[in-house]
């Protein structure tokens, strides 16, 4: 009987399928205990029964800090798509819709022109999100600074948001170089703020009033300066 190579091929490819699914199968489970145990609350035991696989089988997809932030970059990619919607604090009480509702007013009250608010509401999901889970977002900001390699959110998670900037800024009449050198700059000012949150009492108004100011510069100045 010949050999058929194609056959090692499907074999390497159905177990790298398994692997993939399983590692899913993680990231969900621990998402989901982040999200309602908290970080330090949730234990990789409890990851692994959650995802039922061996605690080994968790450490080698990652420890808790990389766990942590490869969460995030899920919830970020999903939010940044609009094809996820994290599940959110808000219980439905009237105190919390009223609560949500003046975290939506903060940002319009903040911005100065549609356009400069257009641009406020494409952080807005992200900010709400960090308000939401505000001791998570903490322990994430940690987290990112002591992970290894190079996290979605500095990467293709950072292009794609500052291509909707850039796109957004070109649409009045900005430069297309003002539009990408300026795209740049308002992500890296949305990590800072996002950092500054984590490390200090900062609160959701503080943290879109920061970011409306640096919008405000980005789209008259660039314009009419």
């Amino acid at each position: 009987m010949a050999y058929d190579a194609s056959m090692d091929t499907e074999h390497v490819q159905s177990r790298a399928d398994r692997r993939l699914r399983t590692e899913e199968r993680i990231l969900t489970a621990a998402g989901d205990l982040f999200l309602d145990l908290g970080y330090r609350a949730t234990t990789v035991r409890e990851i692994a029964k959650r995802a039922e696989v061996s605690t080994g089988r968790v450490m080698a997809a990652g420890d808790k800090d990389v766990l942590l932030v490869r969460c995030f970059d899920r919830w970020i990619a999903g939010l940044q798509s609009g094809r996820y919607s994290p599940p959110q604090r808000w219980s439905g009480r009237a105190s919390d819709v009223e609560g949500h509702e003046r975290l939506r007013g903060a940002s319009a009250l903040a911005a100065t022109s549609a356009v400069h608010q257009h641009l406020l509401e494409i952080f807005l999901p992200f900010l709400e999100f960090f308000a939401a889970h505000e001791d998570l977002s903490r322990d994430y900001a940690a987290a990112l600074m002591r992970v290894r390699g190079r996290p979605q959110v500095f990467d293709v998670l950072a292009a794609d948001l500052q291509e909707k900037l850039s796109s957004n800024l070109i649409s009045i009449g900005i430069n297309e170089d003002y539009a990408r050198a300026s795209a740049a700059v308002l992500y890296d000012s949305y990590l800072g703020i996002v950092f500054r949150w984590g490390a200090s009492d900062l609160g959701f108004d503080e943290a879109v009033a920061a970011l409306s100011r640096i919008v405000a510069f980005h789209t008259h100045v660039r314009r009419f300066g």
